[in-house]
């Protein structure tokens, strides 16, 4: 209970901004980031703390998180909660290149000190304007916004920060990087589209929930008992191509010897009488042998040939 009160992201305990605080300060020697305001949540982000040196509880939470699987886990976030991430050693990014991006240098001290910039959102909109059509993208551009952040802000170089924040960005692999297309870009077309073709239809029809995108805040990405394989980091292919109408049919699994040692099952797909794409097969030997597997591969086979 204390490590989902701790990463309850909508309404975060008193007690838990305290642990931050020492999380992010009971660290080794040579920790990276250096600057303990850009440490914000070692769940989130590379570095870690000194186990050995936190509170009792505060250990507790590092052993239970570690015990259970607890990371960054789903198919696809909505940007909402791809926005909130820090940016600064974002725990998906490419450890070496943020690293490197975020050593000691002019453009990144000044979107850290002077542009304040702190989640993936900050870095987006900033290394946004360099796509302004009136910004020239050089030291010397003299553009509004160029203008308004070396007078009023300090910036020596506002397209160098630019370029720093655009290349922080592109450490990000594809599931957590914004800019690109997303799964919700097509999830709710895909849901009305498939409502608009079976409205008419008769008896009961129950439309398949495409949606794979995790909405709320990051909290709601986290999951336990995750396996040992590395996540993966790419996006699902959501962009389908409609048909003009429906396609009828039958599928089904059958088992022989079902439940016993020695079972056999097979999936088979009707199209019609005759159809070229009616078909049966046999499931593999390392497949459990079941009616449902032969249920569920029928299922797929259906997809795979429909028109």
């Amino acid at each position: 209970m204390w490590l989902k009160s701790y990463l309850n992201f909508a309404e975060r305990p008193l007690w838990a901004l305290l642990a931050d605080d020492l999380f992010a300060q009971t660290v080794p020697s040579k920790c990276v980031p250096a600057d303990a305001a850009l440490r914000v949540n070692t769940f989130l982000q590379h570095w870690r703390p000194s186990c050995n040196r936190l509170p009792y509880e505060l250990k507790g939470i590092l052993k239970v998180a570690k015990k259970y699987g607890l990371r960054l886990e789903g198919r696809a976030f909505s940007r909402k909660i791809l926005r909130s991430m820090p940016m600064w050693d974002h725990g998906e990014a490419d450890k070496a290149k943020i690293r490197r991006l975020g050593s000691q240098s002019r453009a990144t001290a000044c979107l850290k000190n002077v542009h304040m910039l702190t989640t993936v959102g900050d870095f987006e909109e900033f290394a946004a304007e360099r796509d302004d059509p009136s910004h020239d993208r050089n030291s010397r551009c003299e553009c509004d916004r160029c203008t308004s952040l070396r007078l009023e802000n300090g910036c020596v170089d506002p397209d160098a920060c630019y370029r720093r924040a655009e290349e922080f960005l592109n450490t990000l692999p594809q599931k957590w990087d914004p800019r690109g297309e997303h799964p919700e870009d097509h999830e709710s077309a895909l849901t009305t589209r498939a409502v608009e073709l079976y409205e008419h239809t008769e008896g009961r029809v129950e439309i398949f929930d495409r949606r794979v995108t995790t909405h709320g805040t990051v909290g709601d990405a986290f999951r336990l008992f995750t396996g040992p394989e590395d996540v993966c980091n790419k996006l699902p292919a959501m962009n389908t191509v409609l048909t003009r109408g429906l396609t009828s049919v039958a599928t089904d699994g059958s088992c022989l010897n079902n439940g016993e040692r020695n079972a056999q099952a097979g999936a088979g797909v009707y199209h019609g009488p005759n159809h070229p794409r009616n078909q049966s097969v046999r499931l593999p030997n390392g497949m459990e042998q079941s009616n449902q597997s032969g249920e569920i591969v029928a299922a797929i086979l259906a997809a795979q040939t429909a028109d």
